[in-house]
């Protein structure tokens, strides 16, 4: 049973060495792959319904988006210095309750690497 949806808002910063890049597109796949279904601008009828329904089936907290985030990264971005700083936010914005969940982790890549 389907008890309410969440709108989820997810930041993601790499404080990056200089002489190192990343693409801006790249984290937004990041975030985007962490959350339980992609956004679109415009759906027809049968397609907001799979949306949904594969929302549905995939739920996730706020901590499981910003996991699955950190863990994305410590996989794209190995070859950074591990001095890089990693910062993921995720805010699930409630339609039921009258507080927003919310979920935070900063760390460096070197630390992440070593969790994994």
């Amino acid at each position: 049973v389907v008890s309410h949806n969440q709108r989820n808002n997810t930041t993601i910063m790499l404080e990056v060495p200089e002489g190192y890049s990343i693409e801006a597109n790249d984290l937004i796949d990041i975030a985007e792959k962490s959350m339980s279904s992609p956004t679109f601008e415009i759906l027809k009828r049968k397609d907001e319904e799979e949306i949904v329904l594969h929302a549905h089936l995939n739920p996730k907290f706020v901590e499981d988006v910003v996991r699955d985030a950190l863990n994305q990264i410590s996989k794209k971005y190995s070859d950074l210095p591990k001095e890089t700083l990693v910062i993921v936010r995720s805010e699930s914005e409630e339609s039921i309750h009258k507080h927003n969940a919310f979920a935070e982790r900063i760390s460096t890549l070197g630390e992440l690497l070593d969790c994994r």
